[in-house]
């Protein structure tokens, strides 16, 4: 490489200014594929930087939940909840704020359904969390609102999950249609064994350390939990 085509490195140049000086300097394909896939990958890892300050901004000022609907049986209160579209109006304000997004993908084979919550960082960074149930057939519902009723309540314990948001919904788990707790499992201890191999005092989140029950919800708040953590220890020591 010539004088002429030398990049011209600061000790803190980012991969994307290091791209500029190369087209200006007429670098061959190979050296720009090169620093493209580097500039890509630094772009995500900023991205998920971004993602998880905002994340940890929003928890710190999200507001509880008011459980605003209730239940009766025999004429009697058991119980009250917070629906979807109060939990979704209360956390609206603090999400914009952190610029944080969701949606939900839903997927229906026939047999099963599965929806995935998937909240954005306006910078690109993208985290999900999946829960997978048969229909809620409770009741006397028909084919349709029984499918309804299963998505509803997925979309509202994958949301909830993901952002790390507490409603003290212990008192509705019976309502739960079945949900595919080896899945959440699996999801979890893919992350867990991540996580151990980088510092080993984490065998304290292994499930057998947990206590109460190991339900959907402890699963869907122990996986964001552990998201957070692999990120800070995956990034750990790097510079900022």
């Amino acid at each position: 490489m010539s004088d002429s085509t030398q990049l011209t490195v600061r000790t803190n140049a980012t991969p994307s200014e290091l791209l500029s000086q190369a087209i200006e300097k007429g670098l061959d394909v190979e050296a720009l594929e090169k620093l493209m896939d580097l500039n890509e990958r630094w772009e995500k890892n900023e991205a998920r930087k971004l993602f998880f300050a905002a994340f940890t901004e929003f928890q710190a000022n999200c507001p509880d939940m008011r459980k605003t609907k209730g239940v009766e049986f025999n004429g009697k209160l058991q119980y009250k909840y917070a629906p979807l579209a109060d939990i979704t109006r209360q956390i609206g304000p603090v999400l914009k704020k952190n610029e944080l997004s969701y949606r939900w993908e839903i997927k229906d084979d026939g047999k099963s359904l599965s929806v995935t919550c998937l909240v954005s960082h306006v910078a690109g960074h993208t985290e999900t969390t999946t829960m997978t149930a048969d229909a809620d057939t409770s009741g006397s519902k028909n084919a349709i609102q029984a499918r309804g009723s299963a998505i509803e309540y997925l979309k509202r314990y994958t949301l909830t999950g993901a952002l790390g948001i507490s409603t003290a919904d212990s008192d509705i788990d019976g309502r739960l249609p079945d949900v595919d707790i080896d899945r959440l499992h699996r999801e979890f201890m893919d992350l867990y064994n991540q996580a151990i191999q980088l510092d080993s005092t984490m065998t304290k989140y292994h499930t057998d350390n947990w206590k109460g029950e190991p339900t959907a919800k402890a699963y869907v708040a122990a996986i964001g939990e552990m998201r957070k953590q692999l990120f800070q220890l995956q990034n750990k020591g790097k510079c900022k």
